[in-house]
């Protein structure tokens, strides 16, 4: 099995391929975006199993109208969160439709919510992987939506395989893990983590950060999925150092001016910290401008391809991504948050 942590900048997508021509969809990155459709189209899916969307944030949400278009009658099950922003979403409008017009069953629509235990969202013909959502519960999901609050609401899932594991953490708070702490009981080994919210804010203390990564989840690897014009401080300091403090090799799909001193041009670093091979991905290898001059869609890793057996998980091109971060510390310009010295302070 291969998951893929696609570079959409700054946004979110995540896809399991599943084998004979199928594929898991989590979040669909932005409106107008394509690279969703073109990604699936090269791999040559031609039915979804599950197409996930964790909460209605444009960035996650956005690019899911064109996958139910050039999919429809081709996806198994549509599963989402209601939140404050679903019944407004074009994704509803889409789906709604093509319920009244009996399109799709009431079966193939499910509410992503924990009602006292995980919810198996998908899982193979063994029983040995499974795709399951720990949070939200319904209450958080009720007053997610009266404090019109949609990454409280997130959906996070966990992809098990034996004693494997990868999660998906959406944009979640730390109020959702303190729930997911109580369900699990114990600390959880995760062998790949997609940071919660773009390894932006998801805390109100630092300790929180400490107590997350260290009480509560053990991560091997995480994915920051960031863009490189993004204009609110991703991936922040206080979350990289929290991760690597607990011992997470960190892989970001875009590099930022977070990791280049605060300066906006990175120009320099192009065609990226390591080079773009052969999976799709918004950055670019040439020179490529916002609308202010700023540089956009550089990569740091790009799109993370992720390979997991009954036995062991691995990330590809690992080793290549951590020795290109390590000769970047070099640069005079650049200075990586995952190689900033790390202390437990």
């Amino acid at each position: 099995m291969e998951i893929f942590f696609l570079d959409v900048g700054q946004g979110t997508c995540q896809v399991i391929m599943l084998g004979n021509q199928r594929a898991i969809v989590i979040d669909c990155g932005l409106k107008n975006d394509m690279l969703l459709l073109k990604f699936l189209k090269l791999a040559g899916i031609n039915f979804i199993e599950r197409l996930i969307i964790s909460h209605s944030d444009d960035d996650h949400i956005g690019g899911a109208v064109s996958v139910m278009g050039e999919y429809q009658g081709r996806v198994g099950k549509y599963c989402f969160v209601q939140d404050s922003k679903f019944l407004k979403s074009a994704f509803w409008k889409r789906l709604a439709d093509l319920y009244s017009k009996e399109l799709i069953t009431d079966d193939q629509m499910v509410r992503l919510e924990v009602t006292g235990n995980k919810q198996i969202v998908w899982e193979d013909n063994s029983g040995a992987i499974r795709l399951e959502t720990y949070s939200p519960s319904t209450a958080q999901n009720l007053v997610s939506q009266s404090t019109l609050n949609t990454n409280a609401t997130s959906a996070v899932l966990f992809l098990h395989s034996n004693s494997n594991c990868v999660i998906f953490a959406a944009d979640s708070e730390v109020s959702q893990w303190k729930q997911i702490f109580k369900l699990i009981g114990k600390k959880q080994q995760c062998d790949v983590l997609s940071v919660p919210h773009h390894a932006g804010k998801m805390h109100s203390k630092r300790t929180e950060l400490k107590w997350l990564y260290e009480t509560v989840l053990s991560v091997s690897t995480a994915v920051v999925s960031a863009g490189t014009s993004n204009t609110h401080s991703h991936p922040r300091d206080e979350v990289i150092k929290a991760l690597r403090v607990s011992g997470a090799n960190v892989l970001c799909t875009q590099i930022t001016r977070q990791c280049n001193g605060g300066i906006r041009d990175l120009e320099h670093l192009r065609p990226g910290v390591l080079r773009p091979q052969n999976h799709v991905g918004l950055s670019s290898q040439t020179i490529d401008l916002t609308g202010a001059g700023n540089s956009r869609n550089v990569a740091c890793a790009g799109t993370v391809c992720v390979k997991m057996t009954s036995t062991e998980v691995i990330v590809e091109r690992m080793t290549d991504h951590q020795n290109a971060v390590d000769r970047l510390t070099q640069n005079a310009k650049a200075c990586p948050l995952c190689r900033v010295k790390a202390s437990s302070n």
